[in-house]
């Protein structure tokens, strides 16, 4: 169940990734923190995440995240930190209204060289720093220092590229729940004090 938004509480948007669902890894458990603790939470749902199309999931976020504003925090994985961006890169140009934050886990804006069959899809985001800077102020990016998906030097690129504060968590892979993450505390640590704010 999703807790009632109200004006005193923040509204807070998960994006999975490649190969994916909300109910995998981490993001069932932030769904019920954020909600035990006030919050509108809602696990957004991206189709065909197994051949994700670029298209398809831009209008997957406009659906489902449609009504942006300083209240609002968005929190992505992988492939969803990219296609969140290029989303709400839009939508700041567009609409030319501010979120609270932006939180990124294993994001990236490269090609992968492991995952070549996104490269198409990689390539289609268009980003511009100073928009993202300008309408997302406060930004997080979660890197795993053996992540064999993203590595540390391509996630610390996307990183410096939206003036995110960057924290390294040691060997969390791809924080995936095999790589032993349904839960990801460092993450919560990070976002408590920007709900609070």
């Amino acid at each position: 169940m999703n807790t009632p938004h109200t004006p005193e509480s923040q509204k807070i948007y998960i994006v999975h990734g490649h190969d994916a669902s909300p109910n995998d890894h981490w993001f069932p458990w932030l769904g019920r923190k954020l909600q035990e603790a006030g919050h509108y939470s809602r696990r957004i749902v991206m189709a065909n995440a197994a051949q994700p199309d670029f298209d398809h999931w831009q209008k997957f976020l406009a659906l489902q995240m449609p009504d942006l504003d300083e209240n609002t925090i968005v929190i992505a994985h992988g492939l969803g930190c990219l296609t969140t961006l290029h989303y709400l890169n839009q939508y700041f140009e567009q609409h030319g209204t501010r979120i609270k934050a932006g939180v990124f886990v294993s994001g990236f804006k490269s090609s992968l060289p492991t995952q070549p069959e996104l490269t198409a899809f990689i390539q289609r985001a268009k980003m511009d720093s100073g928009v993202l800077q300008t309408y997302m102020p406060i930004c997080i990016s979660l890197i795993s220092s053996n992540d064999p998906i993203v590595p540390p030097p391509v996630a610390i690129q996307l990183g410096n590229f939206i003036n995110a504060q960057i924290y390294e968590v040691k060997e969390a892979g791809h924080f995936t729940a095999k790589d032993g993450f349904s839960e990801i505390p460092q993450l919560w640590h990070v976002l408590e004090p920007i709900l609070t704010a």
